[in-house]
């Protein structure tokens, strides 16, 4: 039997995920705290965890002081953020989020929202227990670069810079990795740089705001009607859809739409990679980062079937969650396995 330890200020909160968490089969809550403070003394007491929900704001000791804590002490106890979509919780969710939680869930705003949360909950939950290794302390992983193709299109990038465009796609572990790839991507790149991240609306203008800090490049939530510019990372918004369309005879825009997930995703990065089949855009370059299921799939190989493509797969053994990048080696479409380190300088080069 799984123990989970529930780190919640609200009882109702408490209460919630407890009574949905011990429906669940091979998984208990072991035990529940307040806040960090309380659920340090539980591990200072010797208790054992094979996962940790975690609020972000609480009094005395917050979710990220409490993340902060498990860093110095090296715990490797995998962590999911449980959280509001408050404007002083979002940057917070993401600090956890670089401290090592894999991974985070919305907080149901009201009574409809419950059972998407529950849903999203134990299925985050299970994730926790097929993570590829520790999300606490200090895992240096080896560098290693595998072509897939054979044989090699070395002049796959001559031409004009406005018909390239650079697509990434990330899920479960995404936010962080993307700090490991978004940073390296040169100030002057010289096309588009697309990303899309499954996360709810609220957070996503969070985490473009964070790469912004830390990038040469310009960082943008994309938004309806934006038409886009080289050297700009756009990510796609949270709780939305997300398509380019060509506008004139080389310009292009976006569409942003609320309507249906597909196959529980908004954004989806199937969608925007099928809207790239009627563009502009004649050789697109991709990577497929860590996070659970196989989006990306299905858009990649819809447009390897019109456009020149070329997809860096992000390496099982740097991964999170070696979910989407499985997903697109095995279906042929991935040109090189690469660690994550590796990620954006195989795409610059390609560019370039």
């Amino acid at each position: 039997m799984k123990k989970i330890l529930l780190i919640d200020d609200s009882a109702l909160m408490r209460n919630m995920m407890s009574d949905i968490i011990e429906k669940e089969s091979g998984v208990c809550v072991a035990d529940t705290a307040e806040n960090g403070y309380v659920a340090i003394q539980l591990l200072k007491e010797g208790n054992q965890y094979d996962l940790i929900l975690l609020d972000i704001n609480m009094p005395k000791l917050n979710g990220v002081g409490f993340l902060e804590y498990l860093n110095r002490c090296e715990y490797k106890i995998p962590v999911l953020i449980v959280s509001s979509i408050a404007s002083q919780s979002t940057a917070e969710t993401l600090r956890a989020l670089e401290l090592g939680a894999y991974d985070f869930v919305k907080k149901p705003g009201g009574p409809n929202g419950r059972v998407e949360f529950k849903t999203q909950l134990c299925e985050k939950i299970q994730c926790a227990f097929r993570l590829n290794h520790p999300l606490h302390g200090s895992r240096k992983q080896p560098m290693q670069t595998r072509s897939i193709r054979k044989k090699e299109q070395s002049s796959i990038l001559s031409g004009d810079a406005r018909d390239k465009l650079i697509f990434i796609a990330s899920s479960t572990g995404g936010p962080k990795a993307l700090q490991s790839v978004i940073p390296l991507i040169p100030g002057n790149i010289g096309c588009p740089v697309v990303v899309v991240q499954h996360m709810p609306e609220g957070f996503t203008g969070s985490l473009a705001d964070r790469l912004n800090e830390m990038s040469p490049c310009k960082v943008l939530e994309a938004a309806d009607g934006v038409v886009l510019e080289n050297d700009i990372v756009y990510v796609a918004k949270g709780g939305n859809q997300l398509r380019v369309e060509t506008v004139g005879s080389k310009g292009h825009r976006f569409t942003v739409s609320k309507e249906p997930a597909r196959n529980g995703l908004r954004p989806c990065a199937d969608i925007f990679l099928e809207s790239l089949m009627n563009s502009g855009y004649k050789k697109i370059i991709c990577a497929v980062l860590t996070g659970m299921g196989s989006d990306a799939t299905k858009g990649l190989l819809q447009l390897k079937q019109v456009k020149d493509v070329y997809t860096v797969g992000q390496s099982k053994e740097t991964c999170v969650v070696y979910g989407m990048p499985r997903s697109v080696a095995q279906a042929g479409v991935v040109d090189v396995v690469a660690d994550l380190t590796d990620v954006a300088d195989l795409l610059v080069k390609r560019v370039r």
